[in-house]
């Protein structure tokens, strides 16, 4: 009908929250502000008074507001709402309201949670694979004109009522996810490699907890960075696992019934390998191993002698592998991540019986790595990894695939052979803890040729070793070879065990003495003769950094040695630790930051 408007009303965007309920994203509501300056009688007086909502100097309106145009713009994009004003300007304040979405933790999620295009579109990461779920559902209104020509709401007439999407909480603790960062940027740093990849996981059941890629970037501000940082590489690119490989040859050795106390002989002078190659381990022995001392030691001529037809065999060799989930996809983001590559034993070549067993000629992403760990963690049942817990409340319905690809007697065991690898000399070996993992050193394929210069190092642990808790994996890419950097007990050990310390300080669980291999060098040692080790406490004076900005706050707390757990953007607002306050070295202060108008 004549003088009736129908008027669009959005809804908001579907938020995401870690498990914590914690927010990580926002709505930021945005006002477009313009004015028919024919309909105004005092234009002094109505910029003086949307100066007073706005912030903006009144001036800067008056002077807008000389053109020769009736209708002026004059905030585009302000978060001022000055909706009060059109009462008294009804037919001449235009008010148009937007919204736009913010990431607060701005690099921490960048590449989980990706980002949404100027229409509130997601185009990457978890907004693009829950854009549906996350889009809201417009309504409308309607108004019609009173006899003074004013434009008034009428209750009578019909209206649909905008829908806000649908919330979205994700397995992942923001407190671990910030820990992970923090000490893969510094560990990159301080080893000189490229990169860094990082993966937390519940292994009981497949939760994802932290996820990270180092270099990432801002997702409020995508075009400025490459879009190779919007990648998750820890789905999506391959690599060759190495010898955290060498797990598969363990199991498909006892699946076989080859005895724990079985040996085979390594030779300090190396292997010649059927005059193909001649094989040698990082540190030469001379020593009949069993299965456990060639893991502790990762020995190379071991797992090539216990791959052997003898033991186990290319046939069962590929299919342990294959129920490892090595070759196919785990199902965490079909459209994103690669299968991998495990080429069927018809294509095997007589070298490759040295190398697959190693961890070459194998591709694998490093979430495949991680779920193959966690299946020896879990009894060995194999599971589908996930990151979403609740979608508007309700339990996520994934049905996480479980199958059992290792007998449970089977899976202790290699526990506890990768217990006793993690042994006191470890670089991840944790005071109290039981650590059980492996580490892997791969050299990089460069131009179809093993580059002696380029390396991936990795390691993958979980702990309590008796009842697992938590898995974490490391990956550290290009790691300065010439400082003997590269292996990955000197760049990727280190970095589980820090994180893991810091995240066990948060998590409410217990070390469990009752599974603990006991260690040959151990059991020389009575337990009363064991001397405890007593370290000098360092303590420090927490600076005062409210109002810097989070670059130059996260500089002071690295030079005092305090771990800095920042939320948000701009300048800090809030320190979970007063000025001034005598701490120990090492603690973590939480610091909330907040754009400022």
């Amino acid at each position: 009908p004549q003088g009736i408007k129908v008027e669009t009303v959005k809804g908001l965007r579907g938020n995401f929250f870690d498990v914590n309920g914690e927010n990580l994203t926002q709505n930021l509501t945005f006002y477009r502000i313009g004015v028919h300056k024919s309909r105004i009688s005092n234009i002094e007086e109505f910029s003086t008074e949307l100066s007073s909502c706005t912030g903006t100097d009144k001036e800067i309106y008056i002077s807008r507001l000389s053109n020769v145009k009736d209708y002026t713009d004059l905030e585009k994009k302000t978060n001022k709402n000055c909706e009060k004003l059109q009462k008294k300007y009804p037919n001449a304040l235009i008010i148009k309201k937007s919204f736009k979405r913010y990431y607060p933790e701005e690099n921490l999620f960048s590449q989980i949670i990706g980002f949404t295009s100027i229409d509130d579109k997601g185009i990457s990461g978890l907004e693009l694979k829950y854009n549906d779920e996350l889009e809201p559902v417009s309504g409308s209104r309607l108004s019609k004109k009173n006899g003074l020509g004013k434009r008034i709401s009428d209750p009578t007439l019909p209206s649909k009522e905008a829908k806000n999407g649908t919330d979205i909480i994700l397995t992942i603790d923001k407190r671990y996810q910030a820990i992970l960062r923090d000490e893969l940027i510094e560990q990159v740093e301080n080893v000189g490699a490229s990169a860094g990849r990082g993966l937390i996981i519940n292994p009981k059941n497949g939760a994802i907890l932290a996820m990270v890629n180092v270099p990432d970037y801002n997702p409020n501000s995508p075009n400025d960075f490459d879009v190779e940082l919007q990648k998750n590489k820890i789905v999506t690119d391959l690599i060759e696992p190495g010898s955290t490989f060498k797990i598969v040859t363990i199991a498909a050795a006892l699946r076989e019934k080859v005895s724990l106390e079985k040996t085979t002989w390594v030779d300090s002078t190396g292997l010649d390998f059927h005059g193909i190659k001649h094989i040698y381990d990082t540190k030469p022995m001379s020593a009949h191993l069993t299965m456990g001392e060639t893991l502790k030691h990762s020995s190379n001529i071991g797992i090539i002698n216990f791959a052997a037809p003898k033991f186990v065999g290319k046939e069962k060799l590929y299919a342990k592998a294959k129920e490892l989930g090595f070759g196919r996809k785990t199902g965490f983001d079909p459209s994103s991540e690669p299968s991998g590559m495990l080429r069927h034993p018809d294509k095997w070549t007589l070298s490759s019986m040295h190398s697959i067993p190693l961890g070459y000629e194998v591709s694998t992403t490093p979430l495949q790595i991680a779920m193959a760990y966690a299946a020896i963690a879990d009894r060995g049942w194999l599971k589908k990894p996930f990151i979403v817990k609740k979608i508007n409340g309700n339990d996520n319905d994934n049905k996480i695939g479980r199958a059992n690809v290792i007998l449970p007697d089977n899976a202790k065991n290699i526990t506890n052979m990768l217990q006793m690898a993690v042994d006191k000399e470890h670089n991840a070996y944790i005071k109290d803890w039981y650590v059980a993992g492996k580490t892997g050193t791969s050299k990089k394929l460069i131009n179809n040729q093993y580059s002696d210069k380029e390396f991936i190092s990795s390691f993958v642990g979980f702990l309590p070793a008796g009842d697992p808790q938590l898995l974490c994996m490391i990956v550290i890419d290009g790691a300065d070879a010439s400082q003997k950097m590269h292996y990955g007990n000197e760049s990727a050990a280190p970095v589980f065990k820090s994180v893991m310390e810091r995240v066990l300080s948060l998590a409410n669980l217990n070390p469990d003495p009752r599974n603990r291999v006991l260690l040959s060098s151990e059991k020389m040692v009575g337990k009363k003769n064991k001397s405890k080790e007593k370290k000098e406490i360092k303590y420090v004076i927490m600076p005062d950094v409210i109002g810097k900005n989070v670059r130059e706050t996260r500089s002071i707390l690295n030079k005092a040695e305090i771990k800095a757990q920042i939320s948000g953007s701009g300048l800090i607002t809030g320190q979970s630790i007063p000025p001034g306050e005598k701490i120990k070295i090492g603690t973590i202060c939480i610091l909330k930051a907040e754009l400022k108008e």
